[in-house]
């Protein structure tokens, strides 16, 4: 079964279940022949429903409507009428959502200010707007007279807004998941927050109650609490509690109808400014973030800046005693030659020139690079340059008991490149995924460096794949970063300087984890004049 034709055979049921239990735990204080309450948190669920899948849903909410209806209400009036009116409630709301989210960009995570000023304006304009035609509809059936009309509305209103204000941004913010994590801590400050609502509610209809609702007002602490310390998510999870407490005491102590829609329009006021409240909180917090954020980035790159003129200036003095060396081992060489010294002693000389020499090269072309910010491409064999890095990372494989194998594509173009600076980034990879072994088993201790054509055209693929353990949770998340490592004696430079060549040459270096743990670095580079023929064309 598809995963899609699954999750609406789950969303389906869900949502009509959780309409109905809302209208009918909702359904007090109906005023006749309407039945209009002065609390419906069904239309907090639709807009939440609405906006999240969009029209889509306009025939869910419509069914959701009439089961409601049809099962709870039981509206005087003919199956068509009731069929009709939902379906102006239906599509009304349907429309103020697809225009909140599409032509004024309301995002449904709620992530900024903006994002609950327009809910709140939806709030108050939609129910405005769709009760006209609902109850204009029951009037010219004959439910009740014109002079009723909008003593009608205002009831209609009031119940759809606090319903909307109070459970839509609940809906929202369970489904981008941004509620406050449960924790012992914080299950202590949620019943310290519940006490708090508890006992001022309390006030408000217990011994000490008046008909002044003076005391309703301390129910703005908690909330005001709550939307300060956890932002908009907490807000919006303490307005429904308070909602849901004052609408028990209300239905506990017998509170006439007139009274709970004064109590509705003071709890309107208590939900919009903890909403208001809270996104401020939320969103000075994410602007905060992103500060902190741009410092560390800010660090970083000067921390770059330095190492990179500590390069040059290593460079710059290695260079001259590297020269030295070479001489005197190309003197040595010859004096060997000379001297008739064992083939052995020559062989040795033979590769201490070949290695001072490839230094030497590997020292100007990181000059060049932190000098010019870019490397000098020449056509390149892949095979060779491969073949090139394995002999060289021959040392590292018996220091670290690993073997190393290549697997080259046969027929591979040639590319366009540094070589020194390309081998630097493969015996980079290879010597990081040697020192990640740590398989007893010499066997699984398993190296592979690979080419083949890149899945983007006029590219090839280049990729180190190893046996080892995959990469440590904090390096797989910052893996690019310079300056992350887990090695005691590592600077965590390798990778950002492997990307930076990668990306000098117009390539990109990614990173995979292959499904028995392996990991797999692979990076592109251009074949040799495709940039060119590119540009022609």
């Amino acid at each position: 079964m598809p995963k899609d034709l699954r999750g609406r055979m789950v969303l389906v049921p869900a949502y009509l279940a959780a309409h109905l239990a809302l209208d009918w735990v909702s359904f007090i204080h109906e005023v006749a022949p309407l039945n209009i309450t002065p609390w419906n948190p069904p239309a907090g669920l639709m807009m939440g429903m609405l906006i999240v899948v969009g029209v889509r849903a306009v025939p869910l909410v419509w069914l959701g409507l009439m089961v409601a209806d049809l099962m709870v209400r039981d509206l005087p009036v003919a199956l068509w009428v009731t069929a009709v009116a939902n379906g102006i409630l239906a599509a009304g709301y349907g429309g103020a959502a697809w225009a909140l989210r599409r032509r004024l960009g309301l995002d449904p995570r709620l992530s900024k200010l903006r994002d609950i000023v327009l809910l709140l304006v939806g709030a108050a304009v939609t129910p405005l707007a769709v009760g006209t035609g609902y109850i204009a509809l029951h009037t010219l059936v004959g439910l009740f007279p014109w002079s009723g009309f909008a003593w009608a509305l205002l009831r209609y209103w009031v119940g759809e807004v606090i319903g909307i204000t109070v459970l839509t941004p609940v809906v929202l913010v369970a489904l981008r998941g941004t509620a406050p994590h449960a924790s012992w801590k914080g299950a202590a400050e949620l019943a310290a927050y519940g006490l708090l609502i508890g006992v001022t509610l309390w006030l408000d209809f217990g011994p000490l109650a008046s008909v002044q609702y003076e005391h309703f007002y301390l129910l703005f602490l908690p909330a005001v609490a709550v939307a300060v310390r956890h932002g908009l998510a907490g807000a919006a999870l303490a307005s429904a509690a308070t909602q849901a407490g004052l609408i028990v005491a209300i239905q506990a102590t017998g509170v006439e109808t007139a009274r709970t829609t004064h109590f509705q329009l003071l709890m309107l006021t208590l939900a919009v400014t903890a909403l208001l409240l809270g996104a401020v909180v939320s969103e000075r917090r994410r602007v905060e973030a992103a500060i902190r954020e741009r410092q560390s980035d800010l660090a970083r790159a000067s921390r770059l800046t330095e190492a990179g003129e500590m390069a040059a200036a290593l460079a710059h003095e290695l260079n001259q005693p590297l020269s030295a060396a070479m001489s005197y081992a190309r003197a040595a060489r010859k004096i060997a030659k000379l001297e008739q010294a064992s083939p052995r002693l020559s062989k040795i000389l033979d590769k201490t020139v070949a290695q001072a020499e490839r230094a030497d090269r590997v020292i100007r072309s990181l000059r060049d690079f932190v000098r010019k910010g870019r490397s000098d491409p020449a056509p390149l064999s892949v095979g060779a340059l491969v073949a090139d890095c394995l002999a060289l990372a021959a040392p590292l494989a018996g220091q670290h008991s690993v073997s190393i194998q290549a697997e080259v594509a046969p027929g591979l173009p040639a590319v366009s490149g540094d070589a020194v600076q390309l081998q630097q980034v493969i015996l980079n990879l290879v010597r990081n995924a040697a020192e990640a072994m740590d398989a007893p088993d010499p066997r699984r201790r398993r190296i592979v460096v690979f080419a083949h054509p890149a899945a983007e055209a006029g590219f090839v693929a280049v990729g180190v794949r190893d046996s080892g353990p995959g990469l440590a949770g904090v390096v797989e998340r910052n893996l690019f970063a310079p300056f992350v490592t887990t090695k005691a004696t590592g600077m965590g430079l390798g990778l950002s300087i492997a990307r930076s060549i990668v990306e000098g040459h117009g390539g990109t270096l990614t990173s995979e984890r292959l499904p028995h743990g392996e990991t797999v670095f692979r990076f592109t580079i251009p074949i040799h004049g495709a940039g060119a023929d590119s540009d022609e064309s």
